[in-house]
């Protein structure tokens, strides 16, 4: 497999470490070689040339299961006939963080995009991943997404990601990308 190390697009901004522990359960994911999925979504800021993290995490293979597991039927399906029917129609033939795996659109024109890796332990597991998310993509699938489903996702939000009142539209369920 050609596997490489994971750069700065899947590590932690504050640090510039390693994200080493899974969000759900606290398993330390790095030193152990587990499996797991980092996700990072970021906004850029208009005028100032800035693009800021809103959040990041990795999540263990195990729990990323479980949270698929737990999304409504009607959503997985929804979900996944819009991953298929995007990526067959925008020709995916290599990952990649330029563009946007769903639309194309350039990651660089996105207000907001996320960023996903499949890792183990200290590498990055090429395939499909790593892969960019724009967010007219993150639109376009949270308006596939069921009510049973946007609720768990401002569920899992509550629990995971707390803040200032101030930045509760900027952390919206909706921005998960349960793929």
């Amino acid at each position: 497999m050609n596997e490489q190390p994971i750069d700065e697009r899947f590590r932690d901004a504050e640090t510039g470490n390693l994200i080493d522990q899974c969000l759900v359960c606290k398993k330390e994911l790095v030193l152990s070689n587990s499996e797991y999925f980092v996700e990072r979504i970021f906004r850029r800021v208009p005028n100032l040339e800035i693009v800021e993290p809103i959040f990041e995490y990795a999540m263990c293979k195990a729990c990323a299961e479980d949270m698929r597991k737990d999304l409504s039927k009607e959503s997985l399906k929804n979900i996944e006939s819009y991953f298929l029917s995007n990526l067959q129609k925008n020709e995916f033939t290599q990952a990649s963080t330029d563009k946007c795996l769903m639309t194309g659109k350039a990651i660089n024109e996105s207000a907001e995009f996320s960023f996903h890796a499949h890792c183990q332990g200290d590498k990055l597991l090429p395939s499909i991943f790593p892969y960019a998310i724009s967010d007219q993509a993150m639109e376009e699938i949270s308006e596939l997404l069921s009510q049973e489903t946007v609720d768990q996702l401002d569920d899992f939000k509550g629990k995971y990601f707390t803040g200032p009142p101030e930045l509760a539209d900027i952390l919206n369920p909706k921005r998960f990308v349960p793929l």
